[in-house]
């Protein structure tokens, strides 16, 4: 079967633009009320187009949205699409409205816009026009949009209750974060840990009689920079290289007062090949080194603030893998590009629960979170038909 010309028989490339205007212009911001807005926006559109859909509640006013569109040919495997509703508030510094879905050229702007409003709607085409060919494919193909991925993940933990005490099973899962129609084959993992060192404050005029927490602080800092460049060794091909980054730091009392006390905090992105237990041990023996090297004694304590997110990887080996860089160089001037993802997500979830996972979308990890968020229209409508080609291959028997 020529998936490619059955495809391009049926699809309209200006029907996932238009609707990825429409979703950028329901504010969505985690926590918030627009959540369900968007929610049944997202379900309206399945159930206008005859498509199964399950609301699935999470707490109150906010919900996932799981679509299914069944092949009628009998039993097969069964692939999933993913993605979040939720967006980061929408913040100040925009020159375009955050809410507008103003298209200019081939940007298209507003908060979501790449993270990941652009995905969720060449998602939902894709799914509407494979529905127009159920009838000669097998297995089914689902869609798992949720809630809350900005915040605590609250929507996919729930899924993931459900999927896991039911005897369903997940062959391949597409997540469409922004990766610029790049195959990443996982991501890093993400944890942060708070480092607090504990000096002797004293009176600013007699500095000598003090042990400056800030300078001892500072030292520490300094080392974990240093270390990042030593950890490109443990690189993965395909994940990138495990790093520390300080993002976060406070002490001190009063200009005039040698201070007792400073913390910070570092986030950590660890690897298959590199784990967090390692990265602690990194942490502890930097402190270590610098207080072997201090005149000044000084205590200090390492405590984890942010639970452990896991790495993820598939093989690029898979026959799912192969089959999308297959529908992605079946699109005229695209070809197969493999590239580390480098945020983390939910695919981890995902993952961790069985299902083999990849990332895959349109726009880049660098517009996301920003002001003037955009995403590139084209791709939009490329990640439509590569969606959609992907399923129709994977479902179809080829």
């Amino acid at each position: 079967m020529d998936w490619k010309a059955v495809l391009d028989s049926e699809f309209d490339i200006f029907e996932p633009i238009e609707l990825a205007q429409q979703l950028v212009r329901i504010p969505s911001v985690s926590g918030e009320t627009g959540e369900e807005e968007i929610s049944r926006f997202i379900a309206n559109y399945f159930i206008d187009r005859k498509i199964t859909v399950e609301w699935q509640e999470v707490e109150k006013n906010r919900a996932n949205v799981i679509a299914e569109v069944k092949g009628t040919l009998g039993e097969g495997p069964t692939l999933l699409f993913n993605g979040h509703m939720d967006t980061v508030p929408v913040g100040s510094g925009w020159t375009y409205p955050p809410l507008g879905g103003q298209i200019v050229g081939d940007k298209l702007y507003g908060r979501g816009a790449c993270d990941m409003k652009g995905a969720l709607a060449a998602m939902m085409y894709a799914a509407y026009t494979v529905s127009l060919f159920a009838s000669q494919l097998y297995g089914s193909l689902k869609l798992l949009f949720v809630v809350d991925e900005e915040r605590d993940n609250l929507g996919m933990k729930r899924w993931l209750e459900s999927y896991l005490s039911s005897n369903e099973v997940v062959d391949f899962a597409v997540v469409g974060e922004p990766t610029g129609l790049n195959i990443s084959l996982g991501h890093r993992g993400v944890a942060a840990y708070r480092v607090t060192v504990e000096g002797k404050a004293s009176h600013a005029g007699l500095a000598e009689e003090g042990v400056n927490a800030i300078y001892i602080a500072a030292s520490v800092i300094k080392d974990i920079e240093s270390k990042n460049e030593l950890l490109k060794k443990h690189a993965d091909p395909d994940l990138g290289c495990p790093s520390l980054m300080v993002g976060l730091i406070e002490g001190g009392v009063s200009p005039n007062v040698v201070p007792e006390q400073c913390s910070f905090e570092v986030d950590v992105r660890t690897l298959p090949n590199f784990s967090l237990e390692s990265m602690e041990k990194l942490l502890q023996d930097i402190v270590v080194e610098v207080r072997n090297r201090s005149n000044s004694p000084f205590s200090y304590r390492i405590s984890q603030t942010v639970p452990h997110l896991p790495p993820a990887k598939v093989s690029r080996d898979l026959p799912a893998v192969e089959v999308l860089a297959r529908s992605i160089s079946q699109i005229p001037g695209e070809i197969p590009i493999f590239a580390p993802f480098p945020a983390s997500c939910e695919a981890s979830f995902l993952f961790n629960a069985g299902i083999p996972t990849v990332i895959f979308g349109p726009g880049r990890i660098v517009e996301a979170h920003s002001a003037n968020e955009f995403v590139s229209t084209s791709q939009i409508v490329t990640a439509s038909m590569i969606y959609a080609l992907l399923a129709l291959q994977f479902l179809g028997g080829d």
